[in-house]
């Protein structure tokens, strides 16, 4: 999604384009495919708005996951990962470097029979294949 389409999203949704969202947006859009922490979507704002606060990064992708045009991915891999990326899609996790990469999937098939939800309500769902990446596993050969 380019930074102009989610800018009229995020309008769609009744919320304000400031140019400290704009330019969050615009790293989004950047490192999209990379899964960026928050942290990294901060060092790489702030590299263009050396104002731009912490707080300002966190409230703006709490904000963009909570009206769901940005997915929080909570893989179990150190931090929180964000996912521009909202269509049906799984992840694979690197257990040795932590790198995320999508793989096109329709997950919508992928339910759990109600007699085995054991009373839970499903809201959603996140399909995660871990292993090992093609670097990782070069260098555990070379050791």
């Amino acid at each position: 999604m380019t930074p102009d389409v989610f800018c009229d999203q995020l309008r769609n949704h009744g919320r304000r384009v400031t140019p400290q969202r704009r330019a969050i947006i615009q790293v989004l859009a950047e490192t999209a495919g990379t899964h960026p922490t928050a942290e990294q979507i901060f060092t790489r704002v702030q590299a263009t708005m050396p104002d731009m606060s912490h707080a300002t990064v966190y409230n703006t992708l709490h904000e963009l996951v909570e009206i769901g045009l940005l997915l929080e991915l909570g893989l179990g891999v150190r931090e929180h990962r964000y996912d521009i990326n909202i269509s049906d899609h799984a992840h694979m996790v690197c257990l040795g470097c932590g790198r995320v990469v999508d793989v096109p999937c329709d997950c919508s098939g992928v339910d759990i029979p109600p007699e085995q939800a054991q009373g839970f309500v499903l809201t959603e769902r996140h399909l995660v294949f871990r292993g090992y990446c093609p670097d990782c596993l070069a260098a555990m050969e070379d050791e």
